[in-house]
């Protein structure tokens, strides 16, 4: 198995980590187990959903579950609201489903978070310590119910304006993430593509595509695709390990 393995379905070419280049690869290992990914976030977690939707398109035992809502985040709306989204939407998986869990979220919360009957403004130590609980909390509960949980931080994008903001939104979650027990996934300078600032562009097979969105912040369907490289190595290496844990389940029985 490669390191890193890229998203890809038939006929689509996977994009590498820099600016230099991409070539094709295979499609991933199907489990032979049931399996769900449950994406959960806002826009930016929207794409992740469609790069990994089309990734195991042809695996009938991997179901790739949407729990995202647009223009929503974790300032607005609480952690304990999306475990309700979570819940109502997915459920709990059976006895031998394997779930994985990757979020997004953050880059709506520059704004206020209520605090009983006030409003913490956004990067004060109150609303920083009501944040980082929110990570913490939705991240261990997901945990409980998953075989891991991965959280992506935002990307690097074009609004100088938000830059600084959002980098404090991707430390206050990476701390959280991490101290919770979940695996926070560091994407800002691996979406400058390989160049010293943000860029719109990159190289796909040997040609310059359009990678970022005119929004600056969101992607295009090849960017979304080389960010969800990010995650399809180590699903690889999950779906690898329960396959052969079945494998060897099944010669014992033989």
């Amino acid at each position: 198995m490669r390191e890193m393995l890229a998203a890809a379905m038939l006929g689509l070419l996977a994009l590498l980590a820099t600016g230099a280049g991409a070539e094709a690869v295979d499609a991933p290992e199907c489990p032979k187990t049931p399996m769900r990914v449950l994406v959960l976030g806002d826009s930016l977690a929207e794409g992740l959903w469609g790069s990994l939707h089309r990734a195991f398109a042809r695996c009938d035992t991997m179901n790739v579950v949407r729990l995202t809502s647009v223009s929503d985040g974790l300032a607005k709306t609480s952690d304990e609201d999306w475990l309700g989204r979570y819940f109502a939407t997915a459920g709990e998986p059976s006895e031998d489903t394997t779930d994985v869990v990757i979020v997004q979220l953050g880059a709506n919360d520059i704004t206020t978070i209520r605090n009983g009957r006030t409003r913490e403004s956004f990067n004060t130590d109150t609303w920083n310590s009501l944040y980082t609980q929110r990570v913490a909390h939705l991240t261990r509960a997901l945990g409980d119910r998953s075989a891991a949980v991965y959280w992506f931080g935002l990307p690097v994008v074009g609004n100088t304006s938000w830059e600084p903001s959002y980098q404090i939104i991707s430390q206050l979650q990476a701390d959280a993430v991490r101290k919770a027990g979940g695996n926070f996934v560091d994407i800002h300078e691996f979406t400058k593509f390989g160049t010293d600032d943000f860029a719109m562009n990159g190289k796909l097979n040997g040609r310059l595509m359009q990678l970022r969105a005119p929004d600056k912040v969101h992607f295009t369907k090849p960017g979304y695709d080389l960010v969800a490289s990010r995650i399809l190595g180590e699903l690889e290496k999950l779906i690898a390990n329960t396959n052969r844990r079945i494998a060897l389940q099944d010669v014992k029985l033989q």
